[in-house]
């Protein structure tokens, strides 16, 4: 593993990926590993959002007796 700090993302790593000197089998693990890691993330923000839509619903006062 290479000690600079780099900040990459989206098509940076996949660039760097290809860059890199991996036999086709360890280069398609890594853009396979990427690929999951944005579905991921992907997933999870889209958790958030609806909670956080459905922030107002759950806020409501409610009725009292």
């Amino acid at each position: 593993m290479r000690k600079v700090n780099q900040k990459a993302h989206g098509a940076d790593l996949v660039a760097l990926v290809e860059k890199a000197q991996l036999s086709d089998r360890d280069r398609q693990v890594a853009l396979d590993a990427i690929r999951a890691a944005e579905r991921f993330t992907d997933a999870v923000l889209w958790v958030k959002e609806k909670v956080a839509s459905m922030g107002n619903w759950f806020l409501k006062p409610s009725v009292k007796h």
